[in-house]
């Protein structure tokens, strides 16, 4: 075959050194490992190579010397010698695909498996797809876990359990805690033992037609106290005390002494006794201003009798006050507090009294001094305590400042109908008399305040805590607004009565003389009448103007609003209301929905009552 058929690179040519150094290997006796055979040369029967390879130097026999038939075995390349090709093939890098083709044809057999780069590449693509396919498989399974996680619609997923607050005592620390706040206090509580005097019959009694003189009766109580100084001070309730014809101490170590009183105070429900005696334990008033809600805090006294009763709970809510008084506020706590524990100390964690055992609520709406514990008890506060304390230890009584005005709270509606925000100051919805400080430096019904003397307003409780802290006597500056225009006063306070009631002494069900020619409103869906003078002065009105219900139609919106037959209307929403047009005015002006303020007058007593339109 000449060189034109000759399809071997030149690289792959029969290497005759290589076959003249193996020959040279034998003949010497080398135990060398004799490499594989160089590639066939052109015409060399490739099989017959491959057999002596195998057999011939081995000394084994040639199964193709034997005649008998046999199933060749399917052709198959050296991978050595293949290894051989392939580095010839990579050294060759203008090998082309037709040129491997060609080479192919002189192997018997032809090629079995691709050039190693070939190999390579094809493993590195199926390496590179498989993770793909997992990265993919691995994706779609953590996007079905969470969708399987994730709840339907818009309910929310609560956060796992986890601990807020890790510093909580032990129970055993805080029982060790209460044994020795015990030990701290209890020597300074009293139990109080009172004698009043009941009042007598009115008639007196006969036997065979004789009268009988009357025997003046007595009753017994208790409550419980709180020695504040060592001379014998003692801090109590208003309500153990005030009636007492006869007060018996008894101290922590059984000693008893008669006690009489030093002062008292209504309003707040404190007292000051005091016991002839030295060198007794106290107990220290704290800051009741430092005291939060849920704080710990412990009651002593004498529930029913039972002297120096320990009890324990915590402060359920700060700030608290009472519908029976206009002062003070209360610590509200669920330690239990019964009929006896009245006046004894409430105590925190320190030591220290915080507050004074004053009354429970028995039942829904009811606060008592009385009736059993529903773990709501109310404590008036220390720091109004030392006030009050103070005051009386000076001067026998409590002096505080008065105005003389009944505030209300400006809420929503009543202030879209005066034409300010709500909660911007505080209305005054009467004045009790022409002689009170507040009217005879000008203020009228209807005026709203924002400032006493200097300290923005903004609830009726913030006024009269302003009020009655300020001294009897001073001078301050009242501002407030007036149809919608900002004024000011100065007015002097005066003291404030023992009592402070609002209401005038007219009964409710005394109405006007019905008169048939009225002024019908239709919105508000009642009737009414002018006022004259003459109605006025007979009725004891704050103003001579306004008008009179005179009817009012059943499940209509002033039906609804609790306005009665009788009242006299001095203004609705914004329109004051002094004659029956203008009445007819304001209600032509209402629509459905709307929600007003209605001001009416009645029995002494300016109310302000909200109406809804539906």
């Amino acid at each position: 075959m000449d060189n034109q058929d000759n399809h071997f690179p030149d690289s792959l040519q029969p290497n005759e050194n290589s076959d003249r150094a193996e020959n040279q290997a034998t003949e010497n006796g080398s135990k060398a490992t004799r490499p594989f055979p160089a590639a066939p040369h052109q015409g060399e029967d490739f099989e017959g190579i491959l057999s002596n390879t195998i057999f011939g130097e081995s000394g084994l026999s040639n199964p193709s010397s034997n005649p008998q038939p046999t199933i060749p075995p399917p052709p198959r390349t050296n991978l050595f010698q293949e290894q051989r090709y392939t580095d010839s093939f990579n050294r060759e890098s203008n090998y082309t695909a037709a040129q491997e083709q060609a080479f192919a044809q002189q192997i018997p057999g032809g090629f079995r498996e691709p050039p190693l780069p070939e190999r390579r590449r094809k493993a590195t693509m199926w390496i590179a797809l498989g993770v793909i396919a997992l990265l993919l498989f691995t994706s779609i399974l953590a996007i079905q876990a969470a969708f399987r996680s994730k709840p339907s619609g818009d309910v929310p997923v609560l956060p796992p359990p986890r601990a807020v607050y890790t510093g909580a005592p032990s129970p055993t620390e805080l029982s060790n805690s209460f044994r020795e706040i015990s030990k701290a206090v209890k020597p300074a509580v009293v139990y109080i033992e009172v004698t009043e005097r009941v009042a007598e019959d009115s008639q007196s009694p006969e036997i065979f037609g004789f009268p009988v003189p009357n025997t003046p009766r007595r009753r017994q109580s208790a409550g419980s106290g709180f020695v504040v100084t060592n001379d014998g001070y003692i801090i109590t309730n208003n309500h153990v005390v005030d009636k007492a014809s006869k007060i018996e101490v008894t101290l922590s170590d059984n000693r008893k002494y008669k006690a009489t009183v030093i002062g008292t105070d209504r309003e707040t429900d404190l007292a000051v006794i005091k016991i002839d005696e030295a060198g007794l334990p106290v107990a220290i008033l704290g800051n009741s201003d430092e005291v939060q809600q849920g704080d710990w805090v412990l009651a002593l006294g004498s529930p029913f009798g039972l002297q120096q009763t320990l009890t324990a709970g915590i402060v359920s809510a700060t700030g608290r006050e009472n519908p029976n008084t206009q002062l003070g506020r209360f610590i509200q706590t669920d330690a239990s507090i019964n009929p006896g524990n009245s006046g004894g100390p409430l105590i925190s964690m320190k030591a220290e009294v915080i507050g004074i055992n004053s009354f429970i609520l028995s039942q829904p709406g009811a606060f008592s001094e009385q009736g059993g514990n529903i773990g709501i008890g109310f404590a008036v506060t220390s720091n109004i305590a030392r006030e009050v304390f103070n005051e009386i230890v000076k001067k026998g009584k409590v002096s505080r400042g008065y105005l003389g005005v009944n505030p209300r709270e400006l809420d929503t509606p009543l202030a879209r109908s005066y034409g300010v925000e709500p909660h911007s100051g505080v209305l005054i919805s009467n004045l009790p008399g022409s002689d009170t400080p507040a009217a005879k430096a000008g203020l009228r019904v209807g005026d709203i305040i924002t400032s006493f003397d200097g300290k923005k307003v903004t609830s009726p409780r913030e006024l009269t805590d302003a009020v009655t802290a300020t001294p009897v006597g001073k001078s301050c500056t009242v501002e407030f607004l007036r149809d919608g225009k900002p004024q000011s006063v100065t007015v002097v306070l005066a003291e404030r009565p023992a009592e402070v009631t609002a209401a005038r002494p007219q009964p409710d069900n005394q109405t006007p003389e019905p008169d048939p020619a009225s002024t019908k409103a239709s919105h508000l869906g009642i009737g009414v009448q002018e006022i004259t003078p003459d109605m006025a002065a007979r009725l004891n009105l704050t103003t001579n103007s306004g008008v009179i219900v005179r009817s009012v139609a059943p499940n209509s919106p002033a039906a609804e609003a609790g306005i009665r037959h009788g009242d006299v209307i001095h203004r609705v929403d914004r329109t004051v209301v002094k004659t029956g047009a203008d009445l007819q005015r304001a209600d032509s002006a209402l629509k459905t929905g709307d929600k007003i303020s209605v001001q009416v007058e009645r029995g002494g007593r300016i109310l302000f009552l909200e109406v809804t339109l539906e």
